[in-house]
């Protein structure tokens, strides 16, 4: 199976669900819940979530993240989490910064397998995961555990919508508005400023496929696709095949990368978080095929580092294409 940060499968989720995340917002007001002993009393909010509205904490203090991008996308909103997935198997993948935020972090599991015991014995007082990854037999089971929040989007890729609702359910949607604004006063900046380059240009994003017999590209329903040809307007080439799927990416055989490249001037990809070749992705750019590419010899293949999951690494991802791309085209 190939990594999920970078390609990300998707879980369909009901279409009634999707609709209840299209104005997800706090309560006007929190409530006040009495402890079960007449002691102090507690404050929550009521946030709405995929599978209906939670109480959860104001101010929650103890956070577990049980789905694969959601403690990235915690530490975007300054939240540590006292729970989160095993990644030891992909750790190399993620930034030093990353690496060090969740060390130490006792662990539920890893993709796409949850460790219930391991998560009540950290004592959350609440629990955040994607819709992608859990169903509602998985959201009961949690809810047994703490007050569980399943935050979702349109597709696995939609990080806006899952971070506006993560940001809700843990109190820092100021935050996240500042981060937005952030971001698209960055993205505003580079379209204007690099406007020529950008529409001179026909352009793809592409990375390992489904196995190693393939390649894929990402499409705009996927986090990083969706910042290439949607936020950036980088206009593929006529050969990309537009019949777009949820999961965010495309896997078509080796032998499609001359009709797929066709007409492409600048092709982007994926580099390992320390800045070295990717070894799935380098095995494609060796390939006789590729190297026949008009794309490869100009070498015009840019290697990128930064993975996408919330608008501060969408930021981050903005300007690395300027630095690495832009300004050198």
């Amino acid at each position: 199976m190939s990594h999920p940060a970078w390609h990300r499968p998707a879980v369909r989720v009901i279409a009634s669900a999707f609709a209840a995340l299209t104005v997800v917002t706090l309560s006007a007001c929190s409530s006040t819940a009495e402890a079960d002993d007449g002691g102090s009393a507690a404050a929550t909010r009521t946030v709405d979530s995929v599978y209906g509205e939670i109480e959860v904490p104001v101010a929650p203090e103890r956070v577990a993240a049980v789905s694969y991008d959601t403690p990235w996308q915690l530490m975007s909103l300054d939240v540590t989490p006292v729970a989160a997935q095993d990644y030891g198997r992909w750790i190399s993948d993620f930034s030093a910064a990353q690496q060090e935020f969740v060390e130490g972090i006792p662990t539920i599991g890893s993709y796409g397998e949850i460790n219930y015991e391991a998560i009540a014995a950290t004592d959350p007082d609440l629990i955040i995961g994607e819709a992608s990854e859990l169903d509602e037999a998985a959201f009961d089971r949690l809810s047994d555990i703490a007050p569980t929040v399943v935050v979702g989007g349109d597709t696995r890729g939609d990080w806006s919508a899952i971070t506006e609702d993560t940001a809700a359910a843990v109190g820092r949607s100021e935050l996240w508005d500042e981060q937005k604004a952030e971001f698209e006063a960055t993205r505003d900046r580079i379209k204007a400023d690099y406007a020529d380059v950008i529409s001179g240009n026909e352009w793809i994003h592409f990375s390992l496929g489904d196995d190693a017999s393939q390649f894929s590209i990402q499409q705009p329903t996927g986090a990083t696709g969706n910042l290439v040809v949607n936020e950036l307007g980088l206009e593929y080439g006529p050969g990309v095949p537009t019949d777009y799927a949820d999961s965010g990416y495309g896997s078509y055989p080796l032998e499609q990368l001359g009709p797929i490249f066709d007409g492409v001037t600048v092709a982007l990809t994926f580099a390992n978080a320390d800045g070295s070749p990717n070894q799935a992705v380098q095995a494609i750019e060796d390939n006789e095929l590729f190297t026949r590419l008009s794309v490869a010899q100009n070498d015009h293949v840019f290697h990128l580092v930064t993975s996408v999951t919330d608008y501060t690494t969408a930021t981050e991802w903005l300007n690395e294409v300027e630095e690495k791309v832009l300004a050198v085209l």
